[in-house]
Order: structure tokens, then C-alpha cells, then sequence
């Protein structure tokens, strides 16, 4: 499998934007910059604290358009995600369990709603939901931006290795 051309669907969010985390009080800071061929920003200013960061998104978007690498923290790879709701995932799930559960339906009839759901569930994030970078080091997120070459599918154990809180410290 070639690295150069990832296999993952070319749809994305209409407008560029990112959310970006403040390196002096952590607060996150949301912008759209607007349609792919628009001037990318080299700083912007905290929503929070009003300190000036740096952000330098010409020098990590391609001819192309596409995004290789964290434009906050300069790390030099980012993943891929579906840009769903997790909290809101979770929250269907229980519910269609709670509702499966106590709707009366024999066990095949059962099994033949949850295979529904989960082929509309497959149907969904394949057609509609849109996919957006995050870097594992600093989190920040892009919607809009084509990943570039060095990007990657979520990978739980880099992640771990960049979570700022790792369990081991806590024990």
C-alpha cells in the first residue's frame, strides 16, 4: 500500500477552520478561514487570554492544499478521524439498547433491528460524516484540509504516547 495516495475519501468540510489550543492558558480558540484557495493565517490571537501564537499553516499546506504536519506545534504527523460526536454516539447507542430491550421483540427480531441500524450506521459514516486532522502532540484540530502524506489513521498507542496526562504518572 503506497503512502502517497491514501485511500481515504476525498470529501471534507466546505470551509477550512481550525480549533487550536493556547500554548500560555490552554484555552481553545475556534476559526474558519474560509474556502480551500484562501489566504492561510501565519498567527492568530487567543480567544481567551488575547496573547498572539503562532501558526503557521502556509508552510505546512502543500500545492495541492493538503496538510502535512501540525501547523501549532510544528509535529510532523497528524490523524485522520471521523468528525462525529463521541458523547452523542455513546448516548444512541444506549438508547437504542433501551429500547431494544425493553421493546417486547423476539431475540431474531432483535438481531435483525440491530443488523439494520448497524448497516445504516456504516451507510452514514461512509456517505455523510465528513473527516477532519487532529495532531497527536498539541490536539489541535483542521476540517477542510486534504491530509497530506505523513497522515495517518488514528493510531490509539501514539496517541497514548502524547497524551499529556498518562495513567502511569497518576499511579
Amino acid at each position: 500500500m503506497s503512502h502517497d495516495s491514501p485511500t481515504i475519501p476525498a470529501r471534507d468540510h466546505k470551509l477550512l477552520s481550525f480549533a487550536v489550543p493556547c500554548e500560555d492558558c490552554g484555552g481553545w480558540t475556534e476559526r474558519t478561514i474560509g474556502p480551500p484557495g484562501t489566504r492561510l493565517p501565519t498567527q492568530m490571537t487567543c480567544a481567551h487570554c488575547g496573547v498572539p501564537q503562532a501558526l503557521d499553516l502556509p508552510g505546512h499546506v502543500d500545492a495541492e492544499g493538503r496538510l502535512d504536519g501540525c501547523p501549532r506545534c510544528d509535529y510532523h504527523t497528524l490523524c485522520i478521524q471521523k468528525d462525529v460526536n463521541g458523547k452523542l454516539g455513546v448516548v444512541l447507542v444506549l438508547v437504542t439498547f433501551g429500547a431494544l430491550l425493553f421493546s417486547g421483540l423476539e431475540l431474531p427480531q432483535m438481531v435483525a433491528g440491530l443488523v439494520l441500524l448497524a448497516l445504516l450506521d456504516v451507510v452514514l459514516l461512509k456517505l455523510v460524516v465528513k473527516r477532519l486532522l487532529i495532531c497527536y502532540r498539541c490536539k489541535a484540530q483542521y476540517r477542510g484540509f486534504p491530509p497530506g502524506p505523513r497522515c495517518r489513521p488514528f493510531d490509539l498507542a501514539t496517541w497514548e504516547a502524547h497524551d499529556p496526562t498518562p495513567d502511569d504518572a497518576a499511579r
